[in-house]
């Protein structure tokens, strides 16, 4: 198990200097799908190293117990799908997160201080709207059917488990 946990660490390693890089170069309009795409690459490279590579890893006492290979891959592709997730929440608050936006601003702004007001129109709610409409039409969540927004039928599914979880844990109407 524990050579698909150290592999599972090494792909995501390799994957998150990929995203800095790509980021950073090629500064794609669709950063999240092509952080998407690269992280299902990384199971082929991940499954790769797995199989080239001994079960010891070079590294991994004789005395550690072993489960069966098949369990043990199982096992890092699951480590590095959560390590994806992690990362991914990391991504999404520091891209779309209000809050850090606008600790930003106002830590920019003359005096490190700033009105409602002033937040307000550097931060425009509406700008904030049209970029997630645009985004869930562009992952496919919604479908534009000139100024209106239908949901697709996976968004409806999504949005009855969301109302649900909210419901559930009392979470109310807001955002």
């Amino acid at each position: 198990m524990l050579k698909g946990v150290l592999l599972a660490l090494a792909t995501s390693s390799l994957y998150l200097i990929l995203v800095v890089i790509l980021l950073r170069a090629v500064r794609p309009e669709r950063r999240f799908r092509l952080m998407s795409r690269l992280h299902l690459a990384m199971y082929g490279v991940l499954a790769a190293a797995y199989v080239v590579t001994p079960a010891d890893l070079w590294i991994i006492p004789a005395s550690f117990p072993r489960a069966g290979w098949l369990i043990d891959l199982v096992n890092a592709l699951l480590v590095h799908t959560f390590l994806f997730m992690g990362s991914s929440m990391l991504y999404f608050l520091i891209d779309r997160g209000f809050s850090a936006r606008i600790l930003i601003e106002i830590r920019r702004a003359p005096g490190g201080a700033m009105s409602e007001a002033e937040v307000a129109a550097v931060y425009a709610p509406d700008a904030v709207v049209t970029r997630r409409l645009l985004e869930m039409v562009d992952i496919g969540r919604l479908v534009r059917r000139g100024e209106r927004f239908q949901a697709t039928p996976r968004a409806r599914l999504e949005g009855r488990m969301f109302a649900f979880l909210k419901g559930f844990f009392h979470l109310g109407p807001g955002g």
